[in-house]
């Protein structure tokens, strides 16, 4: 019975406006519509109004048309495209996860609380240590806590603030946590929630204050009437946070040695449906086609067969997004999109 309903949307769509894609006969609609029904199934979609619907349907044929062009165009890289979670958002509310531009590189020039790299900090333990080695990845050791969402919310510092305090603690003391980004909506309040933020405020809350436990405050997308964390509750704090110098060998200095590494970059559109390969945006797109900014983990790093070599990079855009459960393999040592502009490595 959906396919009935289904169909004579596709079709009052295709009314409204030109299609970009060839299949737009009858046939091709009742495919896109089984294709549909088949993503509402997968990922438990339903709506509450036949308004709803028509919203949703028309953002994932958006999303679908977006796709094949990009797998078709192959501009960056060997990445390839696919469906997740996020292919009934409208372009409105995807870049509501992301950090408005006037943030790009401000994180240096504003910071008071990260320190630049030590120089202690900055060789590699042992002067006779060997070579870094060609692949290395966080996850392995089983200190890296799966991929969470940040849903329609600009809140993508805390997550990966959040991240990084996850794994540096996990690495420093043993013991895996589920930390609580809530903390920082409802608690930094030098921060704005879902209208964004910056790891030099939420780590300096962290390192005053501490993270409460995820199960204690859990994570609801906005910021909720008041602070919940008080004394009695079992918090994560971190030492310190340093800059790291932007360049890929001081990166993998500390992701060897110390732990993953958090990151600020730009977003152009065709990442919102990575689903595999190396991302490897244009130094074009990189300059003209940026939607915002995000903040990330990077957890490893390695070499396809290919050749391209790629940062191993947690992102918050939930399970259903990119490679093995919500992480993307992203250029590497090219600095694409400013991945390599500011990252900060933690003690805790």
């Amino acid at each position: 019975m959906f396919i009935i309903f289904v169909v004579p949307l596709f079709t009052k769509l295709q009314a409204e406006k030109v299609s970009r894609r060839a299949h737009t006969n009858e046939r091709g609609i009742q495919n896109i519509a089984k294709e549909y029904i088949a993503y509402t199934e997968k990922f438990d979609k339903s709506y509450a109004t036949s308004q709803e619907s028509l919203k949703r349907l028309n953002a994932y044929y958006n999303t679908d048309e977006n796709i094949a062009n990009w797998n078709i165009q192959n501009e960056h890289g060997s990445a390839e495209y696919g469906h997740n979670d996020m292919s009934d958002w409208t372009d409105e509310e995807f870049e509501k996860t992301l950090l408005p531009k006037s943030f790009y590189k401000r994180l240096h020039k504003e910071a008071e609380f990260i320190e630049p790299i030590p120089e202690s900090l900055t060789a590699k333990k042992g002067e006779s240590s060997s070579p870094f080695p060609d692949f290395f990845d966080w996850r392995d050791k089983n200190v890296i806590t799966p991929v969470k969402a940040q849903g329609q919310c600009g809140s993508c510092w805390a997550f990966a603030s959040t991240a990084t305090v996850e794994a540096a603690w996990a690495i420093a003391h043993g013991e895996k946590r589920n930390l609580s980004e809530q903390t920082l909506l409802d608690c930094d309040l030098v921060d704005n929630a879902c209208d964004g933020g910056d790891e030099d405020k939420a780590f300096r809350y962290i390192h005053r204050n501490g993270l409460a436990n995820a199960v204690d405050l859990p994570y609801v997308a906005h910021r909720q009437n008041g602070c919940a964390v008080n004394d009695h509750w079992n918090t994560t704090r971190i030492k310190a946070a340093y800059f790291l110098h932007h360049d890929e060998d001081s990166i993998i200095n500390w992701l060897v040695n110390f732990g993953p590494v958090n990151i600020g970059m730009a977003v152009i559109q065709p990442m919102r449906a990575y689903k595999g390969g190396v991302f490897t945006p244009s130094e074009y797109a990189c300059k003209n086609e940026v939607i915002g900014l995000h903040a990330l983990l990077i957890t490893g790093y390695g070499t396809s067969k290919t050749g391209e070599k790629y940062w191993i990079v947690k992102n918050s855009w939930g399970n259903t997004w990119g490679v093995e459960h919500g992480y993307i393999y992203f250029a590497r040592g090219i600095n694409a999109c400013g991945i390599e502009d500011e990252p900060i490595g933690i003690l805790a």
